[in-house]
């Protein structure tokens, strides 16, 4: 299952006790941060959480599933999301109770 964005504002709301309003702006600023760093090519990171960057793909040799086809897929990047430790172990406990 997926939380949605309003869905994920709404917690924030109820374990902040705030305005669902004022949790959606909060969301939105983040969100709208993190694409501006990222999109500057610096790398977000965010203690307890992890680490946001950008990642380039190398050129490669790739097939077309329907025809079997090669083809190639050009350099590019990705975002990558890294977990940090702390992360890493709070969703190890809470999937084992």
């Amino acid at each position: 299952m997926s939380v949605k964005k309003k869905e994920f504002a709404d917690r924030m709301a109820a374990k902040g006790r705030i305005k669902k309003k004022d949790a959606m702006k909060g969301l939105e600023l983040f969100i709208d941060t993190l694409m501006d760093c990222m999109s500057e090519g610096e790398k977000v990171m965010i203690m307890g959480f992890g680490r946001f960057e950008m990642k380039t793909t190398k050129e490669k040799i790739g097939r077309n599933p329907q025809t079997g086809q090669q083809c190639i897929i050009p350099e590019h990047e990705n975002m990558k999301f890294v977990a940090s430790e702390l992360l890493t172990d709070r969703i190890k406990e809470r999937r084992q109770e």
